[in-house]
C-alpha cells in the first residue's frame, strides 16, 4: 500500500517551516470533518452528498502523495450503486491511513 507524505506540501511552501506549518494546521483541521461528513452522508445514503466528500476528501488525498488511491477515489466517486462496496472499502483504508498519517505531523 502506498505511504502518505508532505512532499506536495514541502514544495508548495519552498520548504519555509511556518508555511509548511499552516498547510499542515489546515489539513489537521479539515481532514477530519470532512472525513465524518463522508461517513454521515454515506450512512444517510445521500449519495450526491458522498460524491461531494468523495471529491474533497481526493484533493487531501493527492496533496499526501497518494496518487494510486486518487484514481481509486475517482473510480469510486464514479461508480453505479451495484459496483461500489469494494471501491468503498478500499477507499475508507485510505481514509483511516491519512487520518493516523495526519495525527502523526
Amino acid at each position: 500500500m502506498e505511504k502518505p507524505n508532505i512532499d506536495y506540501i514541502i514544495k508548495l511552501s519552498r520548504n519555509e517551516d511556518v508555511i509548511k506549518q499552516k498547510f499542515i494546521n489546515i489539513l489537521k483541521y479539515e481532514l477530519p470533518i470532512e472525513i465524518d461528513a463522508y461517513y454521515v452522508s454515506l450512512h444517510l445514503k445521500k449519495w450526491p452528498q458522498t460524491m461531494g466528500c468523495i471529491h474533497k476528501l481526493k484533493n487531501k488525498i493527492a496533496i499526501l502523495g497518494l496518487e494510486n488511491s486518487y484514481h481509486l477515489a475517482d473510480e469510486y466517486e464514479k461508480s453505479e450503486p451495484n459496483t461500489r462496496k469494494d471501491l468503498q472499502i478500499e477507499f475508507e483504508k485510505t481514509l483511516t491511513l491519512m487520518q493516523r498519517f495526519v495525527n502523526c505531523l
